[in-house]
């Protein structure tokens, strides 16, 4: 005995909707990017001496290689940066964080 198959049909279309329709071009973004982009806005709109940290997922090259990718589309002055006492965090801020913050870097004579 021969099985048959069900195909689904949609409702008809007329070739004038179809012409004036534009195709989207690109690709959609990733909800990381997304998430990433409402960060860097909201560093490079907020006070200088804000720092705010992301919390990431994965691995630590992966996540910033996105940050830096997300700060470069934006065209922002906006700096990445990571501490070894805070694993899984980017911190981002509108100044650079030398990662040298409260050492006594004074030669003792």
């Amino acid at each position: 005995m021969a099985t048959f198959t069900t195909i689904k049909v949609g409702k008809p279309l007329n070739l004038d909707d179809l012409k004036r329709k534009s195709t989207p071009r690109g690709h959609r973004l990733s909800p990381r990017d997304e998430d990433l982009t409402r960060l860097v806005n909201e560093v490079s709109v907020g006070p200088a001496s804000q720092v705010l940290p992301w919390h990431f997922d994965g691995k630590a090259a992966t996540a910033r290689m996105a940050a830096n990718r997300v700060v470069k589309a934006a065209g922002t002055t906006v700096y990445v940066s990571s501490r070894p006492d805070m694993p899984g965090v980017l911190l981002f801020s509108r100044v650079p964080l030398s990662g040298r913050q409260g050492k006594n870097n004074a030669k003792e004579r």
